[in-house]
């Protein structure tokens, strides 16, 4: 925001971490926005996701969705080719889960969820899981999930109360519902 005096005061926590990391000198731009969004709701939602983010406790998945259909698909194709129906479930059905469950023990043994586990993860992840994203194609085949901005310039107000309802639903009922006894008692927190 402009000041008086033509300082400049920044919206949100976010805009001046940003801000911290580049250079003194470095020639900025910037375009008058007007007042689309409520700075406090936008404030709050930040907020919210602190206090969502503190309680968070990430469950992850070794193996993705595709990959299990993938090695099960495999699995199947082989009774199919062999000519018999029961081969799957009697024989390659366990073989496609002993090669699942290989994959998942060699990455568990590189993976540290606390390095892991940062406030970026965790706005990916509600965004998500609330229905906010596009679909990207990855170079590598398939497709990736990414999140919308919800950078003052990308939406109106009226859409950012829809991305705020729908990410606010995802916390309770991820965290904030089994700590706090209804959501008013988590509206004081924020707050």
């Amino acid at each position: 925001m402009l000041l008086p005096d033509s300082g400049i005061k920044y919206a949100t926590d976010h805009d001046q971490e940003t801000m911290k990391r580049m250079p003194a000198g470095t020639p900025i731009s910037m375009s008058p926005i007007g007042d689309w969004r409520n700075l406090k709701h936008h404030r709050k939602f930040w907020k919210f996701l602190e206090l969502g983010f503190s309680y968070w406790v990430p469950d992850w998945t070794f193996v993705s969705a595709p990959e299990e259909w993938i090695a099960h698909e495999v699995a199947k194709a082989v009774g199919s080719a062999a000519g018999d129906p029961e081969l799957y479930e009697n024989v390659t059905k366990s073989i496609a889960q002993a090669v699942l469950d290989r994959v998942i023990r060699q990455r568990q043994k590189r993976f540290d969820g606390e390095a892991v586990k940062t406030d970026a993860a965790y706005f990916n992840h509600v965004m998500i899981k609330a229905g906010f994203y596009d679909l990207m194609p990855n170079p590598e085949g398939g497709t990736l999930k990414q999140r919308w901005s919800i950078a003052f310039v990308n939406m109106d107000q009226g859409a950012f109360d829809r991305i705020y309802k729908g990410v606010a639903g995802v916390i309770w009922n991820e965290t904030l519902g089994q700590h706090f006894d209804d959501k008013y008692e988590m509206e004081q927190a924020v707050n």
